[in-house]
């Protein structure tokens, strides 16, 4: 039942980084961001083909299972990750917000233009 957990969970990581790769491609991802992923979904084939590697990676940290250590970095990593968003989002918002005073003050002069 492992084998083709292992064998269905690769064709996915292959999948996912064909995504990528035509992403960056497409130019809506970043060259930093095609590395991450790549190796993202590379390191998540090496935990799922040998899965005593996160144990024993677990072991040398002090932290018991490696399963365990596998939940805390996808914690830290989606924690990350949603701050990146919440900063990017923040951004967009400044970014918005300028274009649309900027929009209404020129329209206001335009107005003020056409009554005179």
């Amino acid at each position: 039942m492992l084998f083709l957990f292992q064998l269905l969970f690769i064709l996915f990581s292959l999948y996912a980084i064909g995504n990528v790769w035509r992403r960056r491609r497409e130019g809506t991802l970043s060259q930093r961001g095609l590395i991450f992923w790549v190796i993202f979904w590379l390191l998540a084939d090496v935990a799922v083909i040998w899965p005593n590697s996160t144990t024993l990676l677990a072991n040398a940290l002090g932290i018991g299972r490696g399963s365990d250590l596998v939940i805390y970095i996808s914690l830290a990593l989606l924690f990350f990750l949603i701050f990146k968003l919440y900063i990017k989002i923040e951004s967009l918002n400044r970014d918005v917000t300028k274009v649309v005073r900027d929009r209404a003050l020129r329209d206001h002069e335009n107005i003020k233009t056409l009554k005179h």
